[in-house]
């Protein structure tokens, strides 16, 4: 493929972005809106940092009862607003002029706003007013930017949002995120894609190409999503491209962050829901959910904790064995965290733990929801992190210092009929323990000022083992090894931002990071080849990753933007107990696989219009992917990774949310790229004309929904969503049994909202589709394998806060 000329394309595409954002004027511009970037501090230093962000005069005189720290606040908004977001209980402020604000002692406090469900009902006389989207601040830069007008490619779904569509997954949510794709072989065993990067559909040595995050931690290296339960959860963040600046390797396609719900010193809170639901054909799923949030007798600390436990019905019938609904499965989990000061020092703890019980797998080897295997093929997946973080602000800027610690237990069982020339019913087991510990110091400019900055250090330590064996069922010895293997990683990492306004209007950011690695593999227990020696090796990698963007701010909420950044991984280690199992011509046995690159090339923006009932985001991308990391099965069933040669991907993204009322609100995303190899290494066979493995060319959704006051009874609300994912191939070399995607799916829901009590309805799979999600289950079995739909599902959830 030909790289698109991009200078040209780029400066087209911001030209007429300028275009369209520099004559809007009308109501909005009127209105004085802009952007507010101001952390918790002494009221003193907060007032003179707003004088400046909205360009005002303000005066105080320091009176008595209007003390203490501001309240942060970051948002498009009028000036006003603003400052009556920063003010702390005790104060208030008057307005001389147009362009002054006078500060003075107000005689009631703030009141902590009572407990209330994520959508409030509709005051009547809100509703004659023109709408409003609501204010999104998103903190995946590592600084709190309004979701509108942000200058870098990020979607958000808010926790109220996940909710009423149902999200208690990243699978679930990404029909509403604009350029994610997940596979489908399980909870707990599925790999997140963004921007139709793929390096293929099999989890194996190579790292993520999307970095998964839990707050600040990440939670994954080369392990497959833990499938988190999205409870109590405040928003979840997408940054698309390569993320190689901030987050470091395995950011290749971007970063996906899980906010969590914070503890809140102001009030007590809790709450509790109930989820119940029937499959077609299937059996019957339910799940429970509990919050509390409990504020201390220390100023300003708070404990909160959520708890869940769900079991999700099995549908497939395994006629061999006689068995029906056999991928039946339970996830259970609880997070706690803990907030605060200690001296001059913000403390938050967090701990969380979630187990995934999943009694079979969820492919098919025939037409209908059956499968016919001699062995019961299980998943489990426990998954557990601990976190603390302390922050201080300072007048040079505010310091954050973290450490975490991830433990994280995958153990997978394979029916291996006929595999290694086993001719009896045979069980291929696979147990992958993974131990990470990191920690991080990052020091950032605070808001105000042309200049803004971060500066970070960051080093982490993991152990991998994973062991592979064979045995006869059920469970009775004699075990064979095939291999047991362990990795010993350590990163280390300098890395920083600058970003500075050139001119009112326009902004530059550079960045880059300096890394380091290094790796050491032993591999033994090769007992199905006991001619083979332990083996020991190490590799190092290092090098910079650097970022440029330009962004230009036509008004406060419309901005264009221009930048260019790489994304990385390092390299690793096969052992030799794959060759030697058995290879057919065309595959290659290389020892060692390199470290691979991508560059990433976008133009982009977002515009609100219409008096903000209207927000556009897109983006055209392409990027160049030098070597490649893929993992693939050999026809032995045998995990191998590889560099399968070079790939690139052109594509237009684009997410529009429009309210013309507070009645009505429409979500669409979609995405159209070309991803493909354009080299192959001739190691491993692959085709480059058909994409890249599991990411289609194209997909998005819609979602639009309806809400009006239902008397006494509160706020009632009408939702319908459809989702489309286009075709793809399960493999590099493609192939009808291969292909999979293709489909669309619907769902429809209802809800009923009180203060402090929800009811919601909803109908999943509306048309009862059966595409094939995913086209493969089991790697010792031939292929079609296909990976039907969850059957239509009606399900119901009550909810009450306290």
């Amino acid at each position: 493929m030909t790289p698109p000329p991009l200078p040209r394309l780029s400066a087209l595409l911001l030209g007429t972005a300028i275009a369209l954002a520099c004559p809007m004027t009308g109501r909005a511009a009127e209105a004085g809106l802009r952007v507010f970037r101001l952390p918790s501090e002494p009221l003193d230093q907060a007032l003179l940092r707003f004088a400046v962000q909205a360009d005002v005069s303000v005066g105080w005189s320091g009176a008595s009862g209007c003390r203490g720290d501001s309240r942060p606040v970051s948002g498009v908004l009028k000036p006003a607003e603003a400052l009556s977001r920063l003010l702390p209980p005790g104060c208030g402020f008057k307005r001389p002029d147009k362009r002054s604000f006078q500060i003075i002692a107000h005689p009631r406090p703030h009141p902590a706003p009572p407990p209330a469900m994520a959508l409030a009902p509709l005051a009547p006389e809100a509703e004659a007013e023109p709408a409003v989207l609501p204010e999104l601040v998103v903190t995946a830069e590592k600084r709190p930017e309004p979701l509108i007008a942000s200058p870098f490619p990020i979607s958000a779904l808010s926790g109220a949002d996940l909710l009423r569509l149902g999200d208690v997954s990243i699978q679930s949510a990404a029909g509403r995120l604009v350029g994610v794709a997940v596979t489908n072989l399980g909870s707990g065993r599925n790999k997140i894609f963004v921007r139709g990067l793929s390096d293929g559909s099999f989890t194996g040595r190579t790292q993520s190409t999307v970095g998964l995050y839990l707050d600040d931690v990440p939670i994954t290296y080369n392990a497959p999503d833990p499938d988190l339960r999205l409870v109590d959860v405040e928003r979840i963040e997408v940054l698309r491209g390569p993320q190689g600046t901030l987050y470091g390797s395995g950011s290749i396609g971007g970063i996906i962050r899980i906010v969590t719900e914070k503890p809140d010193p102001a009030r007590f809170s809790a709450m509790v829901a109930a989820d119940g639901a029937v499959t077609a054909h299937g059996g019957p799923s339910d799940a429970l959910e509990g919050m509390i949030n409990v504020p201390l007798p220390l100023p300003d600390s708070a404990v909160r904790v959520a708890a869940y436990r769900e079991t999700s019905g099995g549908y497939l019938d395994n006629r061999l064995l006689g068995l029906d609904d056999v991928n039946r499965g339970r996830r259970q989990g609880l997070r706690l965290s803990a907030l605060a000061p200690l001296g001059g020092w913000r403390v938050s703890a967090t701990f969380a733990v979630q187990q995934i019980d999943t009694a079979d797998a969820q492919y098919t080897t025939g037409p209908g929801l059956v499968r016919d295997t001699a062995i019961r093929e299980p998943h489990d997946n426990d998954f557990s992190v601990a976190s603390l973080t302390v922050a201080h602000g300072a007048p040079i800027g505010q310091l954050k210092l973290s450490a975490a610690y991830v433990d994280h237990h995958i153990d997978t069982r394979y029916d291996a009929a006929g595999a290694f020339g086993m001719t009896n019913p045979t069980a291929f087991h696979e147990r992958q323990e993974v131990r990470m510990s990191l920690a991080q110091a990052e020091l950032s400019s605070t808001p105000g000022g042309r200049a803004h900055w971060l500066v970070g250090l960051f080093g982490s330590s993991s152990r991998e083992q994973e062991k592979a064996s064979l045995s006869p069922p059920p469970r009775l010895p004699p075990i064979t090894s095939i291999y047991r293997r362990i990795d010993r990683l350590t990163e280390a990492a300098a890395y920083g931002e600058l970003g500075y306004d050139v001119a009112p209007r326009l902004s530059l950011t550079l960045g880059g990071r300096l890394f380091r690695s290094r790796l050491e593999t032993d591999g033994s227990d090769f007992q199905l080849t006991p001619v083979l020696r332990p083996f020991k090796s190490a590799l190092e990698d290092s090098g910079f990753a650097p970022k440029l963007r330009l962004a230009y701010s036509a008004r406060p909420d419309r901005v264009v933007y221009v930048q260019a950044q790489e994304g990385f991984r390092a390299g690793g280690f096969n052992l030799p107990v794959v060759a030697r199992l058995g290879m057919t011509p065309g595959e290659t046995f290389n020892r060692r696989f390199q470290p691979d690159r991508l560059w990433s090339y976008e133009v982009g923006g977002e515009w609100a219009m219409l008096h903000r009932r209207l927000t556009i985001r897109t983006a055209l991308f392409y990027a160049q992917w030098r070597n490649v990391q893929t993992d693939q099965y050999l026809t032995s069933g045998l995990p191998i990774t590889l560099n399968i040669g070079d790939g690139a991907n052109t594509g237009l993204e684009a997410e529009a949310v429009w309210a013309p009322g507070h009645h009505l609100q429409l979500r669409v995303n979609g995405m159209i790229d070309d991803p493909e190899l354009t080299r192959t290494a001739h190691v491993f066979p692959a085709r480059p004309d058909i994409g890249l493995p599991g990411v289609p060319r194209h997909m998005g959704g819609v979602d639009l929904r309806y809400r009006w006051r239902a008397g006494d009874l509160g706020e009632a609300i009408l939702s319908a969503e459809y989702n489309y994912i286009g075709t793809s191939f399960l493999t590099f070399v493609g192939g009808s049994e291969s292909e999979m995607g293709g489909y669309g799916v619907g769902r429809l829901a209802a809800e009923l909202n009180g203060r402090r009590w929800r009811v919601s309805a909803y109908l999943d799979n509306l048309g009862d589709a059966r595409a094939n999600t995913f086209a493969f289950g089991n790697p010792f079995k031939p292929l079609p394998q296909t990976t039907p739909l969850r059957p239509r599902t009606l399900g119901m959830r009550i909810e009450r806060m306290y």
